[in-house]
């Protein structure tokens, strides 16, 4: 008898394998929240998603999740961070227990503290949705994507043995034609296990890199790299963008009353406040340069709306500082003030540097206008070029009054440019 295995019969393995589902093969879910609404209508939109594919479990009982994880062997845990205890206390409560190591969280919350993704970005939980206007259709595709390995592993791995047995049944199949299929079947599982071996390896490096640089390099930089929307050639692209600038007015002679320790609590907690500003406008965190911030918006992914975010983020982070300057009057005895000017335009945005170590930054005429305008910018004050204020929504435009001010002269250029000063109405 020859010993190659005929095709049909193959193909009849694959069909009948997918017919026989059995509890192994399906992903098991667990949705836990406290507001047992809010479970019933993601459990209904997540089996109308992927029907008998998967397995669906609910509590609204923290005390209840590890026991279920556990005993119901989830797959995958859909979690709200708000219990009876703090959300990061909540997040370590899951991410310090080894037996919840290969359980995939994603959280979907009605918590809206600032920069809270960032923390469970840091913690390894990649996955977080807020439910505030939760964006349904964007939910259902991130799902599809991060369970698509899980899925696949699982039905494949379970079904063969038992098409085999059938097919013996249902169409005569000699003995010798069933060990042949038999060591087919070993020798893709041992592929497939290879495959999720190295999968599973290649997500934890991932996952390592992350909670690492996470605490050092913006988050949307890390994603940027891994997905390889940012690549690490030393190349640079042209993009339309805004850039902040923003520095503390006379922070030389500020630091000198001050003893060393308060220098760095001062400058951490106004690096925090301006950050959690800069970030809730969808900014990147190019530098801090002493007691100066760069930020910019409309990259590493392109945004329609970099200038409103700008000219907004600007305006709340002088309205932020003037809140904790009360607090430094108190605390360190200064009374400090900040200028910020932001441009709009045109900049060449890569990775710039050597080769032992670069930086994903911006250059060109619109990062030098917006450093320029810091310059010039008074106490208090917010200066943005023409483009920005004259290509602002109608919206946001309607929220401030501009004052033109002397055109600005940038070294190097013979001509000047236009420039406002930005106050609220």
């Amino acid at each position: 008898m020859e010993n190659n295995i005929n095709e049909d019969i193959y193909d009849n393995v694959l069909n009948e394998s997918i017919k026989y589902k059995t509890e192994k093969d399906v992903l098991k879910i667990l949705i836990a929240d406290p507001d047992i609404n809010f479970i019933k209508k993601l459990e209904k939109n997540l089996i109308y998603w992927f029907k008998e594919y998967i397995n669906t479990f609910k509590t609204d009982r923290m005390d209840q999740i590890k026991k279920m994880i556990q005993e119901k062997h989830i797959d995958v845990l859909i979690t709200e961070v708000e219990w009876d205890i703090e959300p990061s206390e909540f997040v370590e409560f899951l991410t310090n227990d080894p037996l919840l190591s290969e359980v995939l969280i994603i959280v979907i919350s009605n918590y809206d503290e600032a920069m809270f993704d960032n923390y469970l970005y840091r913690m390894g939980i990649l996955e977080y949705f807020p439910k505030k206007n939760l964006d349904i259709f964007k939910l259902e595709n991130k799902l599809r994507n991060l369970l698509r390995l899980q899925f696949h592993n699982k039905i494949l791995y379970n079904h063969i043995d038992q098409s085999i047995k059938k097919l013996q049944i249902t169409k005569g199949i000699t003995e010798e034609q069933i060990q042949d299929l038999k060591e087919m079947v070993r020798i893709m599982k041992e592929e497939l296990e290879r495959e999720y071996q190295n999968k599973i390896r290649l997500e934890e490096e991932k996952k390592k890199i992350q909670n690492i640089f996470g605490l050092y390099v913006d988050p949307n930089i890390i994603n940027g790299v891994i997905s390889g929307e940012i690549p690490l050639e030393q190349k640079g692209s042209e993009k339309e963008i805004s850039v902040l600038f923003a520095d503390i007015r006379g922070y030389t002679s500020l630091a000198e009353k001050m003893k060393p320790t308060d220098v760095v609590s001062f400058l951490n907690e106004y690096f925090t406040a301006m950050t959690e500003v800069l970030l809730g406008y969808n900014a990147l965190i190019d530098k801090y340069i002493g007691d100066a911030i760069m930020a910019i918006f409309g990259a590493p992914l392109p945004d329609i709306n970099h200038r409103d975010n700008a000219i907004q983020a600007a305006m709340e982070m002088q309205n932020v500082f003037d809140l904790w300057n009360q607090t430094w009057q108190k605390n360190y005895g200064i009374n400090a003030k900040m200028g910020i000017g932001i441009a709009s335009g045109y900049a060449t945005l890569g990775n710039f540097g050597s080769f032992q170590k670069l930086s994903y930054t911006a250059i060109g005429d619109t990062v030098n206008i917006a450093s320029r305008l810091e310059s010039i910018a008074g106490p208090d004050e917010v200066i943005a070029n023409e483009d920005l204020v004259k290509n602002l929504t109608p919206e946001v435009k309607e929220k401030y009054t501009f004052i033109e001010i002397p055109s600005v002269e940038l070294k190097g250029k013979s001509e000047r440019i236009k420039a406002y000063k930005v106050l609220n109405k």
